[in-house]
C-alpha cells in the first residue's frame, strides 16, 4: 500500500477527474489524501472514502495566489511522508516538483487541459510567456503523465517529447435516471467561462420559443450571461441552476432531451477538448450538440449521439435542433446508439489506464 497525495487548485466537491483518481486508487489499496484550496461555498467536511485537507489561502487569485498555494505544497511534502505525487494541472507542477525532487520521491502530472493555450492565457502574452517558462522546466525528466485526449498528448509530445498516457474524463456508470421533461430541455453544464459557447447557446434561445435551457455550473462571466438573459427577454426559457453535487447533476441531465457543448477554437486547449460533460450527457443519455472541433466530433459521429455543429450562428443552430428533434427516426436511432455508448464510455473501462500508469510510476 502506497501513500498517495493528490494536489489540485480546482474545487474538489465538483472536480469530478481528481475524485475519480482518488478513489481509484484508494479502491486498488493505496492510502490516498486529495489536497485542495477552501473555496467561499466549499463545505467545512468533504466526505470522501479517502482524505481530503483544504488550504485556507489568504490569496484568491492571481499571481500571489499561486505563488502561496505552490509554496504551501512545498513545505507540506516536507513535513509529511509519500511514496508519489499527483499534480494536476500546471498550477500544481512547481511546488509539486520541487516538493518530489527534495524527497526523491515520484511524481505523476495529469494535465486536465492544455494549460498554457486556454483562451485565459493566450490573450495575456507575459503572463503566458511565465507559465510556459514555468512548463518547460517543470516537465524536464517527468517520466508519468497523462492528459485528457489524443490531440493535447500530441501537442505535448511535439513540443517536449513526453509521451502522456491518455485518460479521458468518462464517468462512472450511473443509472439514476429521471423521466424525460414534456416541455423539450436543452442542458449545459460546466464553467461559465469565455469561449464555452453559453453566450451563444443563450442566443440560440430567441429562436426556439418552445424550448426551455437549463445552465448548471458558475464562472467569471455568470453575471454577463444573467444580463443576456434579461436583456434579450428570456427569463421564461433560461434557467441558472449554479453548481450542483454530480449525482443531482446526472438526475436533473437525464431529463434533458439535448445537452450542449459549444467550444469556441480559441486555443489548442478548447481545439483539443474533451470535455466532462460529453461523456456525462452520454451516461445520462441525452443526445449532444458539438462544436466541429476534432476530439469531440470525432467521438459523437464515432457513436453516433448526436449533431456536429459546423456554424456559430444561433439562428442556424436553433434549426438544427428543430430538424433533430423533430426527426423521429433519426432521435430513435440517436437513442439506440446512446443506450450502446452508455456501457461503453464508462469509468470502469477506462481505470485501467490509470492503473497502469500509477504502478509504473510506484515501481520507478
Amino acid at each position: 500500500m502506497a501513500r498517495v497525495i493528490i494536489f489540485a487548485t480546482t474545487d474538489l466537491v465538483s472536480d469530478q477527474r481528481v475524485h475519480r483518481t482518488a478513489l481509484t486508487l484508494n479502491q486498488a489499496g493505496h492510502n490516498v489524501l486529495s489536497v485542495g484550496r477552501r473555496l467561499e461555498k466549499t463545505p467545512r467536511n468533504i466526505e470522501r472514502k479517502y482524505q481530503v485537507k483544504l488550504f485556507d489561502m489568504l490569496f484568491k487569485t492571481g499571481f500571489l495566489f499561486y505563488f502561496f498555494y505552490n509554496l504551501r505544497v512545498i513545505f507540506f511534502l516536507l513535513f509529511h511522508k509519500f511514496d508519489l505525487v499527483c499534480s494536476n494541472d500546471l498550477d500544481t507542477l512547481l511546488g509539486c516538483r520541487l516538493g518530489c525532487l527534495i524527497k526523491r520521491k515520484p511524481i505523476v502530472y495529469d494535465s486536465h487541459e492544455f494549460f498554457t493555450e486556454t483562451p485565459e492565457l493566450i490573450d495575456r502574452p507575459f503572463t503566458r510567456r511565465i507559465w510556459l517558462t514555468i512548463e518547460k522546466l517543470c516537465l524536464k525528466g517527468v517520466k508519468y503523465s497523462s492528459t485528457v485526449s489524443e490531440g493535447i498528448a500530441n501537442e505535448y509530445y511535439k513540443r517536449y517529447g513526453i509521451r502522456m498516457a491518455i485518460v479521458r474524463n468518462l464517468p462512472f456508470r450511473n443509472e439514476n435516471f429521471g423521466h424525460k421533461s414534456t416541455r423539450p430541455i436543452i442542458i449545459y453544464q460546466g464553467a461559465l467561462n469565455k469561449g464555452r459557447g453559453v453566450e451563444l447557446a443563450i442566443e440560440m434561445m430567441k429562436y426556439l420559443s418552445c424550448y426551455y435551457l437549463i445552465i448548471v455550473g458558475s464562472g467569471d462571466l455568470e453575471i454577463k450571461f444573467r444580463r443576456q438573459v434579461i436583456d434579450m427577454n428570456l427569463l421564461d426559457r433560461v434557467e441558472f441552476r449554479g453548481r450542483l453535487p454530480y449525482d443531482k447533476l446526472h438526475e436533473l441531465t437525464s431529463k434533458a432531451w439535448l445537452g450542449l457543448s459549444l467550444e469556441e477554437d480559441l486555443g489548442l486547449s478548447y481545439r483539443y477538448a474533451l470535455p466532462n460533460k460529453l461523456f456525462d450527457y452520454i451516461q445520462a443519455q441525452i443526445a449532444v450538440m458539438v462544436s466541429n472541433l476534432p476530439e469531440m466530433s470525432k467521438v459523437v459521429n464515432e457513436y453516433g449521439v448526436g449533431i456536429v455543429a459546423s456554424t456559430r450562428n444561433p439562428q442556424e443552430l436553433a434549426d438544427l435542433v428543430l430538424n433533430f428533434i423533430e426527426n423521429k427516426k433519426l432521435r430513435e436511432k440517436t437513442t439506440e446508439n446512446l443506450n450502446k455508448a452508455y456501457n461503453v464510455l464508462v469509468w470502469e473501462n477506462e481505470k485501467p489506464i490509470l492503473l497502469e500508469l500509477y504502478e509504473k510510476a510506484l515501481v520507478g
